[in-house]
């Protein structure tokens, strides 16, 4: 997989180039590390301020204000003249936009783990193989010796995947930078918002990703499987692999863990999975279910050993041995998982995924990461340092019957 084709406009191969070696060289910096970088960057001085020889700014702000995929919201932030005279005076961050990337990626490794590709419209439009074909073990290939060979055909869903924007203003007033500049503390207030905001953008875009429902609006809500409806959204694993609403007839496989320990759920829901056809290698779960694994190890720890992979460069994470191979197993912070009412004994439960990474996408319109405004300080007669973080994305699950979840008793 190679995501660092992106490109903030088609015709601008030198910016790929540079992002690529840029991407190349701090792989490896740890949050930390990256939060100084945007420090350095935002403070660095006159001289090596960021240039736009290509005139990339003005020729993605003319995009980005006509296209009829940008929210009319959008679009009036965008246009930080008020009159809209000069049509450019928002300028690409393009220095910041590696390092705020990385601690995006940090912050969500799934965002980097699994296929990118760009949408084909406003929203992208698919098949969603729900059935190979409807044949018995053999029934379809077997012939006579000049017999008429037999036509067979997938079931497919025609559907349609949702492209959702995600954007986040963040700025700080003069009168705050002059303060905290007067004060002596060691810290750039504007850089801590933009770092801030990345935060907030992981947050929301893993939290759709694994909740979104907009689709069914129908018995929908935060405590069931459908998850909250919200139509500006796009589906997410939960009710996507749960077969509920829209995939109703999907075929994704589901297992409600009950004398099972987890680590022998997987390992089930894993072979369930390939015996589908699918070929699983990623296990997403919560920091707690991670923890149950790992407690269920301990006993074992002697011939079983660390067993860890890297998932990305200066990622890395645990596996889970099944019948035929490893597992990656990515844990996610925080509560964006979520928890719902099991609706066979109105249990609370969480999701464990296991998912063939190579049928899940993450489908763009325009970037295939984000992209940073920065609105020049007073053009609109405001006294303040701001900054805009936007992107669009979608989540396509060509094949939900090479996929499975766990349902696991909340903790």
């Amino acid at each position: 997989m190679d995501t660092f084709t992106s490109v903030q406009h088609p015709s601008d191969r030198d910016y790929v180039r540079n992002r690529r070696k840029m991407l190349e060289a701090t792989w490896n910096l740890n949050k930390m590390q990256l939060d100084r970088q945007v420090q350095y960057l935002r403070d660095a001085p006159v001289a090596d301020a960021p240039r736009d020889d290509s005139g990339l700014g003005r020729k993605m702000l003319a995009e980005l204000r006509s296209a009829s995929y940008i929210p009319d919201h959008l679009k009036a932030i965008l246009d930080s003249t008020g009159g809209g005279s000069s049509g450019g005076s928002v300028m690409i961050r393009q220095d910041l936009e590696v390092p705020l990337y990385l601690l995006f990626v940090k912050t969500f490794p799934l965002f980097e783990r699994i296929r990118h590709a760009p949408s084909n419209g406003l929203v992208h439009a698919a098949n969603q193989v729900t059935a190979v074909d409807g044949q018995s073990l053999g029934s379809s290939v077997l012939s006579g010796e000049l017999s008429t060979v037999n036509y067979q055909q997938s079931t497919y869903n025609r559907v349609s995947y949702p492209i959702a924007v995600f954007g986040t203003g963040r700025g700080v007033s003069f009168k705050e930078l002059a303060a905290v500049q007067a004060g002596g503390a060691a810290y750039n207030p504007a850089q801590t918002e933009l770092t801030n905001g990345m935060i907030r953008m992981a947050t929301d875009v893993q939290y759709v990703m694994f909740q979104g429902n907009a689709s069914t609006s129908s018995g929908a809500g935060a405590a069931t499987e459908l998850g909250a409806y919200n139509q500006y959204a796009f589906d997410g694993f939960r009710p996507v692999i749960g077969s509920q609403g829209t995939y109703s007839g999907d075929n994704a496989i589901q297992i409600d863990q009950s004398t099972e320990n987890l680590t022998e759920s997987l390992q089930f829901g894993t072979t369930e999975v390939a015996n589908n056809g699918g070929n699983p290698d990623l296990v997403v779960m919560s920091m707690n279910a991670k923890m149950a694994f790992d407690q269920e190890q301990q006993p074992n720890q002697r011939w079983n050993g660390p067993n860890e992979g890297e998932i990305i460069p200066g990622v890395k994470c645990s596996r889970l041995n099944w019948a035929n191979g490893t597992l990656d197993i990515l844990p996610v912070p925080g509560n964006t998982l979520g928890t719902y009412t099991r609706a066979s004994d109105s249990a609370t439960v969480e999701d464990a995924y296991i998912l063939d990474s190579n049928t899940c996408c993450l489908r763009w319109l325009y970037a295939d990461s984000f992209t940073v405004l920065q609105i020049p300080s007073g053009v609109d007669g405001a006294l303040s340092d701001r900054s805009i973080i936007f992107g669009m994305w979608g989540l396509e699950i060509a094949a939900p019957l090479f996929c499975a979840k766990v349902r696991r008793i909340a903790s």
